[in-house]
Parts: structure tokens; sequence; C-alpha cells
């Protein structure tokens, strides 16, 4: 992980409609399967290869969406976040939800509202996501009042455009809820050995995945920008977010999304030690507990680069 470059005017928050998002999606997604370590949980998520044709074969294409497309992991301070590069911490963060809260049941999904902060690809929420769509497709909604609400943020639109809803796309399209729309379209199940990784953009696709949405109860949210603009009156029941704490002036505004959500569950992968960049799991827990809060790690790995998860609760 590099910063490069000084720290600029920070973006606005602002909320993206899923249809605005739907309608840059490219004619067709390339994609792979990320297996989970320790799992048998296998997510779809789309190539960065196939991101970075779909800008340089945009009329506006800037040189500025191609470098960072380039070199994912260079971070610039008000600029871009990272968000394109699928981090270590992120897939730790989503097998630790699928053996540790899940538990391979998508039902303890199903009614909550959940938010990731600083989502990138969202491999997370991905994974909540694909498993309250197969707790769906066993056991369809009936008269269920509560929606499964998930907000995704990133600080750069661009990621939400590129990755970000590509992926949960994907998902949907790779889970038993989408299996009558792929048996209309004699398409393969994507789970076979031989399935093409390749999925065509078709006005009838976009209308099945947004009618499955609202069929299930499931409502998607989009936000870009800086989270010191961030909305601090909604409530949430599981919040989660992974390479976020890099830099030590950005754990203060994070904290107060944290702080002000209210959430029963709330999750932080990172790195023990960012080196370079000044920030870490002791400034963040040094920074918790000044607001009097506490900070439980459930999870570490200490061989290679030390990452852990950690669990934050305010009294």
């Amino acid at each position: 992980m590099k910063t490069l470059g000084a720290t600029s005017a920070l973006e606005p928050y602002t909320e993206i409609a899923l249809d605005d998002l739907l309608s840059t999606l490219p004619e067709a997604l390339s994609y792979s399967r990320l297996r989970l370590p320790d799992t048998y949980v296998f997510l779809a998520r789309r190539d960065l290869f196939d991101a970075r044709f779909q800008v340089i074969a945009a009329e506006d294409a800037g040189r500025e969406k191609l470098a960072f497309l380039d070199a994912p992991s260079d971070l610039v301070p008000g600029k871009y976040e990272g968000g394109l590069k699928t981090w270590e911490c992120s897939v730790d963060l989503a097998a630790y939800l699928e053996s540790s809260v899940c538990k391979g049941d998508g039902s303890w999904v199903r009614g909550k509202h959940i938010l990731e902060l600083g989502c990138g690809t969202a491999v997370p929420s991905l994974l909540l996501f694909s498993r309250l769509l197969e707790a769906l497709a066993k056991e369809p909604a009936q008269n269920d009042t509560a929606s499964t609400i998930l907000h995704l943020q990133d600080y750069n639109r661009s990621v939400l455009e590129l990755v970000t809803l590509p992926n949960v796309l994907l998902t949907w399209y790779t889970s038993p809820l989408a299996e009558a729309y792929r048996a209309s379209e004699d398409l393969a199940d994507p789970d076979t050995d031989d399935a093409d990784l390749h999925l065509s953009i078709t006005p009838y696709l976009v209308t099945a995945f947004k009618t499955s949405l609202s069929t299930h109860n499931i409502s998607l949210h989009f936000f870009s920008g800086s989270w010191d603009g961030f909305p601090t009156s909604t409530s949430y029941d599981c919040v989660l977010t992974s390479e976020t704490i890099y830099r030590e002036e950005s754990i203060p505004p994070l904290l107060q999304v944290l702080r002000e959500s209210k959430a029963d569950t709330c999750l932080v992968a990172a790195k023990v030690l960012y080196f370079g960049v000044g920030g870490g799991v002791q400034e963040f827990v040094k920074a918790v507990e000044k607001q009097d809060g506490k900070v439980e790690d459930v999870w570490d790995q200490r061989e290679g680069v030390a990452r852990k998860i950690m669990s934050v609760h305010w009294s």
C-alpha cells in the first residue's frame, strides 16, 4: 500500500440511485470466482482488466481513472482510496462472517439493516448478500414486512460503478434466485467447472434483477464521498469495514459513523500496522477507548502480515 501526493479537498457525501449505477454497466461483464479461505464459498467478482477495458472504451475516459486501474493499491488521499483492489482484510472479514456469524445460514441476514463502509469490491457484503439469496430461494419471503437493507459506501463513485454494483449484480446472477432467469435464457449453471464466466448485460437481465429485489423485499443503497457528511440518523444492525484505518486522520470521522450507527454488530478488519502510512490497530484502539468504547479481537492472523478483526462496542 502506497500513498501518493498531498491530500485534496474531500468529495462530499452523495447517495447514488441504483438505476443511475445500472445505467453505467457495459454490454458485458467478465468475472472470476474468489474462494474464501477455509471455506467452500465462492464469490463472483468482476475482473479488474474488464473494468479497465470499460474505461478505455468510454468516450470520456480520463488518465486518472486509468492510473487508478493500473495501480489499484496506490492511494491518493482525497482522490482515490484503493477501492478497486480486493484487500486481504476484506477477504478475512468475509470468511469470518461465513464461519462465525452466518455459519452457513443466510437467515441471520434476513430483515437486517447492514452498512459496509469503504466497501470497494464489497467482498464482505457479497458474502452476506449471497447467503441471503440462498436462504430466500429455500424459503421464499411470505408476508415479510421488514426489508433487508444493504448500504454500500465507497469514497469514489467510479469504484461503485466499476466494481461494487457489478459484483452485487454478479452475486445475484450466480445465486439460486436467478435460476429462472438463467433457464429462460438457456444459460448454464455458473457453478459448473466449464461455465462461461461472462455475463451479457441486457434490459431483460436488469429488469429480472430489480424485480427479484422487489419481490424479496431487498433494498440496495449506494453512497460515495467522505464519511464527514454521512447521515448519522440511521440505525443499523450490522456495520462492516475493512482496511479503512490506514491513516490516523481518517479514524475520527470513521468512529463517528460507527458510534452513531448503534449497531449490535460492528466489525473492523485491518492490518496491525500500515507501514509508511501512519495508521493501524493501536491508533484505532486508542481512539475508540478515548470515546469510552471497547475493542475485542475476534480473529487474528499472526503469520506473515499481521491482521485482525475487531468487534467494537460502546456503553
